[in-house]
């Protein structure tokens, strides 16, 4: 018998409490992932007309996605708030407001590779409130360093709809079988290799990067001998990186000082599920979890990989 989404509550000390979260999770992914596989035949491709809060257009499908997985997280039970990319202030869940757990969501990453038929994902991350359970969630409850995530995961929306997540004890990859409407266990125990794979970044901005990082890559590539490969999609660019090994990168350049990654909802999750999988997530000097965040929606520079590739790269 395969292992299922159930198998979550036997993984470390915060595997039962996360289990029917990561489930909520599971839920909203296999709503997204039909809604994807549709969405040319529903006229629900394209721009919906708006911007988020990062002042980026939002696709119909990044509103879609939001608001179903909104409704997953309030049917769990356990989540007090949700924070997403697409909406500038915390959501609370009014029914729930009692609840210990709030979730950090990036609903649908990449979605600009939506009208070409390119990969998306969803990343999430976990924390606990900082808040008395008697009060109001509240944005503060969301501002913790990666250290204190309790659990965090992406969805990838490819060939097969994959949930890769950590409770904090290792990395474990789900793929969703239609055989049986379930995520059985696909890939147990993810490590990222040591050694060889590929770096992932938009090189075609090198000449605006910062901090030195074109000539970073020059000497990273005379020193390993990488290939490229790039995605644009964060989720894609990752998952890859953590089975085949090397470095996915995103440095500050001139228009983007500050980093263009949100610290919330990309850097710190997928720095947790890299670390879990044995690599080396840095936001230039300091270790991406140690960053404790300011603003719901900050951004920072992102450098994930095996501990080789990562030193070599900012060495």
């Amino acid at each position: 018998m395969p292992d299922t989404l159930n198998n979550i509550a036997k993984q470390g000390e915060n595997g039962a409490t996360m289990m029917p979260i990561i489930q909520g999770v599971g839920r909203a992914a296999i709503e997204i992932a039909a809604v994807l596989r549709g969405a040319v035949f529903r006229g629900a491709l394209g721009e919906a007309g708006g911007e988020n809060v990062q002042g980026e257009q939002q696709q119909m499908l990044d509103v879609l996605s939001d608001e179903i997985f909104l409704e997953e997280m309030r049917s769990t039970g356990f989540i007090c708030a949700v924070g997403s990319e697409e909406q500038e202030e915390l959501l609370v869940i009014e029914e729930y407001t009692h609840a210990d757990y709030l979730v950090l969501v990036d609903p649908l990453d990449g979605s600009s590779n939506l009208d070409v038929d390119g990969p998306v994902g969803t990343i999430f991350s976990v924390v606990k409130r900082k808040s008395a359970n008697s009060e109001r969630p509240h944005v503060s409850d969301t501002l913790q360093s990666g250290r204190h995530v309790v659990a965090a995961g992406y969805v990838l929306y490819g060939p097969s709809t994959m949930l890769v997540c950590s409770v904090g004890s290792g990395v474990n990859g789900y793929t969703f079988n239609p055989a049986v409407a379930r995520f059985e266990m696909s890939h147990a125990d993810m490590r990222i290799p040591a050694t060889g794979g590929y770096y992932s970044v938009n090189e075609s901005n090198k000449d605006k990067w910062q901090d030195n990082m074109g000539d970073n890559l020059r000497r990273l590539k005379a020193e390993t001998g990488l290939g490229m490969r790039y995605v644009g999609a964060m989720v894609a660019d990752m998952h890859r990186t953590i089975l085949k090994g090397g470095v996915f990168f995103y440095p500050a350049d001139n228009k983007n000082t500050t980093g263009k990654l949100r610290l919330l909802y990309e850097a710190i999750p997928m720095g947790f599920i890299m670390e879990q999988a044995g690599g080396k997530s840095m936001s230039k000097d300091i270790a991406v979890l140690d960053i404790v965040p300011e603003a719901l929606h900050q951004r920072v520079p992102v450098y994930l990989g095996s501990e080789a590739n990562v030193d070599s790269l900012l060495g």
